[in-house]
């Protein structure tokens, strides 16, 4: 059987010039045509028409695609600038944060793509231009928002050879094109952050009725409320008799007592240098709900052996207003406030209040060597004040650094017991420099604590430490968290969490005062309070007064007769016994002063505008009764210190508060101004005669359609598997009339071996292409 011919084809037909396709094979089968006369029809239907590419016609659908997101970002943000409040903590569903994520989303994209416009139209200008572009940046037109093109060759390659050959007009676009997409990416987090709502406390605009004015007046002017000196005299007399009454200076006692008994037991864990220690907290005199902390902190210098220790604490008339006035406005409906979940009031810097800021110092002396003349470095004894600041102002120079004060004798060179606690106290007067300087302090104290040596339990012995008190007044902002029984103010809440070393010099803007004048006979009558009430005289708090019981809490019995101060730091550490000691004044002090003019104040609240001279009213400490409520005369509060209170609610909300909001407000305004330049640029360009717009090559589709009508480029041959070579990323591209055929465009790669002239074949206006 012969086997089957193959028959034999020639191949003589082949590719033409005029790239139409032609079979390789000259027998060609009709069955086999690959294209039917259907599909003929269908694409001699579908061809495209000739056009224009650049028009002188103005399209003023043109900005809207610029207009649009800019009027989006301007409702976006007026959520922010009008402060619009959304809803309680607690009563906001969280759930629209993420539904909110998607018009966030539509708004990046408005932005991104009216970016894009921009780019395109500067790359078209250029395209069409003398100079074209170079090909790695042409692509980037259509990369805006894409990470991955900053990091790919088509724009390294171009930004470096442009540098580096110092073709600095390229170099400019390129860096323009490189900032446009990383501000794409800056956009979505911007919009998401002025479009969600934040947490935080907001303010309420009109927190009560208008007809309710609700001004608080305290019953003592500026001076009698922050008195500069402060004696006997200032103590009412029941307080003498009854230390323990409410608002006595030394009513604080028992709370004291209890801390420093705290300290003791606790030891290292309260450490006031850490901030891990444990505050006071003094209840308020109207309820006892709200309460203010008794803030301590060290500050330690280079030129001093120990550290002088920094207490505040909140006014306790101030302490008690607040208290008094959120329990009357919680108890009755005055406004949009009884609506807030938790409100927080901060008293306005229009009536600002001040709180006592009290430094104290401390250095001890073996009293046995002191008063037997072994102090080596000195013929007396001084104070240490090195740490302590003398005046808060940042310019100011530090006396209190570089003076030595010396302890007036007959307040420490007497025969004493070895084994007692003491405090005298001392007028700042009495005390003067080595070179007769005097002391611009408040107040001074000799204190004496036991001591036995490690060497011979057994050998009692007494320690002398003279103390330095300076007290002051302090301007601080207050605020009450409802949520929160502290009512807290920004200088304490400063000295809780700083490190006060070589920081104080913040404290200036407190707007401190000079140093208040404290009298030893103010002192000692405080000091006279027998608080523990123990009356066995084995006992080693038997008559012993408010400070010195204070500091027996820190004394130990070794051997069952011999005392031992010992600091929270442990037993034997002397050398931070004047610390210790330190923060029991400052403290004690700060409390006293705090409480010092509370007694027989009035609290008063206005609940009425003016009328014939009389408001009504309400005594804020007796509201619980009818006989509270009543008409004043509106002359009665002259010369009375005015306290107001400004509201805020915890919740969702927009604002300008948070550095969240202004990163977005700048990144979304910097679209707006970006559109601002580009409309001028825009219409300074269509104005003058060579002005056109267009649509033509606004996509990469339509610009590979151009380039697979265009004919090849040998700046781009061996190119088909990609580019290595930054000199080709380099290439200009350009888009002229066809030489041979003026009515059809191309893109010009290159010069063509020098056979382009740039200024030639220009794309004209208004003329349609085939």
């Amino acid at each position: 059987m012969e086997p089957e011919q193959v028959p034999a084809f020639s191949k003589r037909a082949t590719w033409t010039s005029d790239m139409s396709y032609h079979s390789l094979y000259e027998e060609d089968d009709v069955k086999k045509t690959f294209i039917s006369s259907e599909i003929i029809e269908d694409l001699e239907g579908s061809r495209e028409k000739p056009k224009v590419a650049l028009t002188k016609r103005f399209s003023w659908l043109h900005p809207v695609v610029h207009l649009f997101p800019v009027a989006v970002t301007f409702s976006i943000l007026q959520l922010s600038f009008r402060s619009v409040y959304w809803a309680d903590d607690g009563r906001f569903d969280k759930r629209w944060q993420d539904v909110l994520q998607f018009p966030a989303k539509l708004h990046e994209i408005l932005i991104v793509t009216s970016l894009s416009a921009m780019v395109l139209h500067i790359f078209r200008r250029m395209l069409v231009g003398s100079n074209g572009i170079p090909l790695g940046l042409m692509v980037g037109a259509f990369q805006i928002g894409s990470a991955e093109y900053l990091v790919s060759k088509s724009y390294i390659k171009p930004l470096r050879h442009s540098l580096e050959h110092k073709h600095y007009k390229t170099f400019m676009v390129a860096l323009a094109l490189g900032s446009a997409i990383m501000y794409s990416f800056l956009v979505g987090p911007a919009s998401a952050g002025a479009l969600i709502p934040g947490l935080g406390w907001w303010h309420i605009h009109k927190p009560f009725n208008d007809s309710l004015p609700l001004t608080n007046y305290l019953g003592r002017n500026q001076s009698e409320l922050y008195p500069m000196k402060l004696q006997r005299s200032n103590i009412p007399r029941t307080c003498l008799r009854h230390w323990y009454d409410q608002g006595c200076p030394a009513e604080g006692f028992d709370l004291l007592d209890t801390w420093a008994w705290t300290r003791v037991k606790e030891r290292y864990r309260y450490n006031v240098t850490e901030g891990q220690h444990y505050n006071p907290v003094m209840p308020s005199s109207f309820s006892g709900q709200a309460q203010r902390e008794i803030v301590t902190g060290l500050v330690n210098a280079h030129n001093s052996s120990t550290a002088a220790a920094m207490s505040g604490t909140l006014h306790s008339s101030i302490l008690a207003l607040t208290d008094a006035f959120w329990h009357y406005i919680n108890s009755n409906i005055v406004g949009k406030i009884n609506r807030t979940k938790r409100p927080m009031f901060t008293i306005s810097p229009n009536t600002p209040v001040s709180i006592p800021l009290v430094q104290s110092q401390c250095t001890c002396y073996d009293y046995e060597a002191a008063r037997n003349g072994f102090i080596p470095t000195d013929p007396y004894i001084t104070f240490e004040t090195g740490a302590m600041v003398n005046d808060f102002s940042k310019s100011a120079s530090n006396p209190y650094a570089w003076t030595k004060w010396i302890v007036p004798n007959e307040a420490w060179n007497f025969t004493r017991s070895l084994n007692i606690t003491d405090v005298k106290w001392v007028d700042a007067s009495e005390v003067k420099g080595t070179n007769d300087e005097p002391l611009h302090a408040s107040l001074a104290a000799v204190v004496t604590v036991p001591i036995t040596y490690q060497r011979s339990l057994d050998e009692q012995s007494s320690l002398t430490c003279p103390c330095m008190i300076d007290a002051r007044w302090a301007t601080t902002g207050v605020s009450f968290d409802t949520a929160d029984d502290v009512v807290k103010t920004d200088l304490t809440d400063w000295l809780d969490t700083v490190n006060l070393t070589g920081r104080t010099d913040t404290l200036s803007k407190w707007n401190i005062t000079s140093p208040i004048s404290l009298s030893s006979d103010w002192a000692t009558a405080l000091q006279a309070v027998n608080g523990s009430g123990i009356s066995n005289p084995d006992s080693i708090f038997y008559r012993l007064g408010f400070v010195e019981t204070l500091l027996q809490e820190f004394v130990t019995t070794d051997d069952g007769e011999s005392l031992l101060f010992s600091p929270i730091s442990g037993l034997g550490n002397f050398e931070d016994t004047p610390d210790e000691i330190a923060i029991i004044l400052s403290t004690a002090v700060a409390d006293w002063i705090s409480r010092s003019t509370f007694r027989y104040t009035n609290f008063t609240t206005v609940l009425s505008r003016d009328k014939d001279g009389t408001v009504s009213s309400v005594d804020l400490l007796l509201q619980r009764y009818a006989s509270a409520f009543g008409t004043t005369q509106t002359s009665t509060f002259n010369g009375q210190t005015r306290v107001d209170y400004k509201v805020q609610r915890y919740g969702w909300g927009y604002g300008l508060d948070t550095g969240t909001i202004w990163f977005s407000i700048i990144i979304l305004l910097t679209h707006v101004l970006l559109v601002i330049v580009y409309f001028v640029y825009s219409f300074v360009f269509w104005f003058r005669a060579k002005g056109w717009t267009s649509n033509a090559w606004g996509s990469i589709g339509e610009l590979v359609a151009l380039a697979i009508l265009s004919p090849p480029a040998d700046e781009l041959k061996n190119s088909g598997a990609g580019i290595h070579h930054s000199k080709t990323y380099m290439t200009e591209l350009r888009i002229r009339e066809e030489g041979a055929d003026p009515e059809r465009l191309e893109l010009v790669v290159g010069r063509r071996n020098g056979m382009v002239i740039p200024s030639d074949h220009m794309v004209r206006i208004d003329k349609e292409y085939a």
